[in-house]
């Protein structure tokens, strides 16, 4: 009887500091450089979620240095949340070419969160007017980052090759100015480099065709998607035209557990009317439609938390969107 009662008080233990763990789930959520924008997004985000359960879970930004990073520090096991481009994700989650030795099937997207034009442009000094006019031109890149390497893979699977100049923003916005590199190219609505680069130097913004985007996805599946860019972004950008679409999401590791992903959704979603007023790339980005987003422009298996709360908004996901083990 001694034993009995010995185990069902250590039972009894083990189920408190359950409960006591569950009512405190901390999570660090790998944003970008302080420096982007990306970063306040991610700030806002977990604001909500701790204000809105303060004492169960508890949110802490981490600074890292961007989209692809995080990528990695999530196959290490270093995040279990993170900012992420979902093209990218797509690439890690199956393995394929840059990061065919960095396959992570683990990987689950909560949402695409904003979705903003990625602006190829170039001086018209240059004379250059066409996506195909960039080959073998002077074009500033900068490096390690998710804004390079899709347009490095646009570029390439359309037999495009630039003499890329690498740099960080900084430079390569003096670079163009001082006209030594002939092209850039940006992500985001009204980017500032772009912005300030237009009011010293004439610019032209080089479209994209439906064509480019078909041979995009046969070199490289799920990446070639376009959207409009509104005319008056810039100056010297007076017509709306195609280019790449540039998608902003969240992803977290499929441990993660499926209420926690579920909670983390909600505290955002009465929110995000609220951000997008504070911030123009969700404003413009979408953010208030992010589930229609999520929908549309995620090609990895959503959490089962996400598609928990998906579904309770009345959506119907995509198959190629259902984790494995769920219908």
């Amino acid at each position: 009887m001694k034993k009995i009662i010995f185990f069902l008080l250590v039972l009894v233990a083990i189920g408190s500091l359950t409960i006591v763990e569950a009512k405190d789930f901390r999570l660090k959520w790998g944003a970008t450089s302080v420096r982007s924008s990306g970063y306040a997004h991610c700030v806002l985000f977990a604001k909500a979620v701790n204000e809105a359960y303060p004492g169960e879970i508890t949110i802490t930004v981490v600074e890292t240095g961007g989209w692809i990073e995080n990528l990695s520090r999530m196959r290490m096991g270093l995040l279990k949340l993170a900012q992420v481009n979902p093209i990218s994700a797509y690439t890690a989650y199956h393995g394929q070419y840059d990061f065919k030795d960095q396959k992570n099937p683990n990987i689950r997207m909560l949402a695409a969160t904003a979705v903003t034009t990625h602006t190829f442009v170039a001086g018209k000094d240059s004379g250059i007017s066409t996506i195909e006019g960039l080959h073998g031109r002077k074009m500033a890149m900068n490096p390690a980052t998710t804004s390079e390497r899709l347009a490095k893979l646009f570029l390439e699977a359309n037999g495009i090759t630039s003499d890329y100049k690498w740099g960080g923003t900084a430079s390569n916005l003096e670079a163009m100015k001082a006209k030594t590199v002939d092209a850039w190219s940006r992500p985001g609505f009204r980017d500032g480099g772009i912005t300030e680069l237009a009011l010293s130097r004439p610019l032209n913004f080089l479209p994209i065709t439906e064509e480019h985007l078909k041979r995009y996805n046969e070199k490289y599946p799920a990446h070639g998607k376009g959207i409009l860019s509104p005319g008056g972004q810039y100056k010297g950008h007076d017509k709306d035209y195609l280019t790449l679409a540039f998608v902003e999401g969240e992803m977290a590791d499929k441990d993660v557990p499926e209420e926690v992903i579920y909670k983390i959704l909600k505290a955002i979603y009465p929110k995000r009317a609220d951000m997008a007023k504070v911030d123009a790339s969700f404003r413009d980005g979408g953010l208030v439609d992010f589930p229609k987003l999520t929908m549309e422009y995620c090609d990895v298996p959503l959490h089962p938390g996400a598609v928990k709360f998906y579904r309770e908004l009345g959506l119907k996901i995509p198959d190629k969107l259902l984790p494995p083990g769920i219908k």
